[in-house]
């Protein structure tokens, strides 16, 4: 059976994520706390119960989740080695690959996106993840909080469907279909929404500076792990840049793959999921 397994993966995720969330925030006070610290993601502050073993034995730091993006961002490297293999130079995708994309985006994708729009898509999410991994590791104090290890799994399991999604329906990672490519090609649009992405993913980076000074003294030394009202950048004007900011990355890199069918399921699991 030809199907978009992907596409199925990312509507369910949609579903689940936003179904378990509006029902934490209407029904929090009758449901148990259990399925809260299953649920939340180290931003409510729910006290280890002995009546909920399970649950905390399957927790982990929060700052495990910054794992996922130094190995994304190198197989980002990957992909943009094989894009630019195959456009400039007519090398072949590895067949593994291909069947692995045949079998998640079913056997009659066609090549919807083209090869100037897959190049920028990759070259933006590889710029992002790496400044994510750069994050992770030397700006973001975390605190004590814990996360669910379905957390961590949701995290690796979301850029995969990302990466996946976003070559799948792309020239040249579909069997037969052309391999040129023009960079002139790319619009107005593209290119601003490009300028957009950048800008966003750098306001990350300045509010997760905000958020790591409220943790250290003048000197750069972490000093507490509380959690303190942050002021300055986009905290200004919005009370959740990060979110924010997140859902504009794939906002634009929906409209820089707007001919896609796949990625923007993407898109909607990520305004569901922030």
């Amino acid at each position: 059976m030809d199907v978009n397994i992907l596409r199925y993966i990312l509507i369910c995720n949609s579903i689940t994520i936003g179904s378990l969330s509006l029902l934490i925030i209407y029904m929090e006070p009758y449901l148990p706390n259990a399925l809260i610290r299953f649920v939340v993601y180290g931003k409510i502050n729910i006290k280890a119960n002995a009546n909920y073993p399970i649950i905390t034995k399957i927790e982990m730091p929060k700052k495990y989740f910054g794992q996922a993006y130094p190995i994304t961002g190198t197989i980002m490297i990957i992909l943009f080695y094989l894009a630019l293999n195959k456009y400039f130079y007519n090398g072949n995708i590895p067949e593994s690959l291909l069947l692995l994309l045949d079998i998640l985006l079913g056997a009659s994708r066609k090549p919807l996106v083209s090869a100037e729009s897959t190049i920028l898509a990759i070259v933006l999410f590889s710029i992002h993840c790496w400044k994510r991994a750069y994050e992770t590791y030397y700006v973001c104090v975390f605190s004590n909080q814990k996360i669910n290890v379905f957390h961590y799994i949701l995290t690796f399991l979301h850029y995969s469907t990302l990466m996946l999604s976003l070559i799948g329906e792309s020239e040249g990672f579909v069997e037969g279909s052309r391999t040129s490519i023009f960079l002139y090609k790319l619009t107005n649009m593209q290119l601003i929404c490009a300028f957009i992405f950048l800008w966003s993913t750098y306001m990350q980076l300045r509010t997760n500076f905000v958020l790591a000074g409220l943790r250290k003294n003048q000197h750069g030394v972490v000093i507490s792990k509380e959690h303190k009202i942050p002021v300055g950048e986009l905290f200004n004007y919005i009370s959740n840049p990060l979110q924010f900011t997140e859902i504009l990355l794939y906002l634009t890199v929906s409209a820089i793959l707007w001919q896609a069918s796949t990625f923007h399921y993407i898109t909607i699991f990520v305004i569901v999921n922030q």
